[in-house]
């Protein structure tokens, strides 16, 4: 073997080395991509879960809400169910500030309670212990609702036209409410708020 051929086997052994290196940070590298692939991944699902942990709170928190003003208009039938700014009355809140001013502003009560935050303590807490759930099932926080009476006026051309409480000139008086379900996440990062909306026709007579 001369010189020139030992010289050749040098430089091929030389190339093999750089190629294998390369090859190797390659492989590094897609590896490094495929295990911040699955990391993303592993955050969306936990996201999307709490959330759906959240939505679920809230739906019940607001079902809640639902059942509680059904069961007091149901035994309460001669009392006329209205919302006070402060909620003096079974927790019902007006929707304004003021309920013998039409201009009033908004009731801040309420406002503050629909915001995505937990820094209201006006909201009805549910009944049921969600934050005792297991299998990673349970919420931060307990949900809750609240309830507001809407004002709203409807022109039937005539003396008979809706008042702004929402009431007819009769006997039978229809309220309109808003039920507002909160709700945390497990991790207490999301925060969930669905409404409802509720009407019912109250008698002014006591029923039989």
């Amino acid at each position: 073997m001369n010189k020139q051929t030992l010289t050749s086997i040098k430089h091929q052994q030389g190339a093999a080395l750089a190629v294998g290196l390369i090859l190797l940070l390659i492989i590094t590298l897609m590896g490094y991509a495929g295990m911040k692939g699955t990391m993303l991944q592993e955050k969306m699902a936990a996201g999307l879960h709490n959330r759906s942990l959240a939505m679920a709170g809230a739906n019940s928190a607001v079902r809640a809400g639902e059942s509680f003003l059904y069961n007091l208009i149901d035994s309460t039938n001669s009392v006329q169910a209205s919302g006070t700014p402060s909620g003096s009355f079974y927790n019902l809140y007006s929707q304004l500030s003021d309920t013998n001013d039409p201009t009033s502003p908004i009731n801040p009560t309420v406002e503050l309670f629909k915001q995505r935050n937990w820094t209201s303590s006006a909201g009805t807490v549910h009944g049921n212990n969600f934050t005792a759930s297991s299998y990673n099932g349970g919420l931060s926080q307990q949900p809750e609702y609240i309830i507001e009476e809407l004002q709203y006026e409807v022109d039937n051309g005539g003396s008979d036209d809706f008042d702004k409480r929402g009431g007819p000139d009769n006997s039978d008086t229809q309220k309109v409410f808003l039920i507002t379900g909160k709700s945390p996440s497990g991790d207490g990062r999301t925060i969930v708020t669905v409404q409802s909306m509720f009407t019912a026709v109250i008698s002014s007579s006591s029923s039989n």
